[in-house]
């Protein structure tokens, strides 16, 4: 599978808001419609080597995440991403499948921002990106 990015043409000099990590094809279409409908410019790559790449050259300024890509851990990803001075600062809210007390539990550990349980309901978009609105005029 390739990256699959969207918006395109209104990606100047590749800028985006949301950094979508997911290796179902299906989820990455699903959430960018839903993300272009509300007017934020997305890219989705499918797995954690590909996000690294992204995040040496960008800022998003949120990141959703699957837990389970193949062969990768999105928890250790997520370690990584807040330790470092750069992007600690960077939105990260998990997509999952797995039970609701691991998934609350390793929210904290890794110091993610939070979580959307699969399947999602499309409601908690909202409140999601209306954090990311209140985050960039702090």
């Amino acid at each position: 599978m390739s990256d699959l990015s969207t918006n395109d043409k209104n990606m100047e000099n590749n800028h985006y808001d949301i950094l979508i990590v997911d290796d179902s094809k299906y989820i990455i279409d699903l959430i960018t419609q839903i993300l272009r409908s509300k007017g934020f410019i997305c890219k989705a790559v499918n797995n954690l080597l590909k996000a690294e790449r992204e995040l040496e050259l960008h800022s998003p300024k949120l990141i959703f995440l699957d837990v389970n890509l193949p062969g990768s851990n999105g928890y250790e990803f997520c370690k990584r991403v807040k330790a470092t001075e750069k992007e600690r600062n960077t939105l990260i809210y998990y997509f999952t499948g797995v039970p609701e007390a691991e998934i609350a539990i390793k929210t904290l550990e890794t110091k993610a921002d939070g979580y959307l349980k699969k399947p999602f309901d499309l409601s908690d978009f909202n409140d999601i990106l209306a954090h990311i609105d209140q985050k960039a005029t702090i």
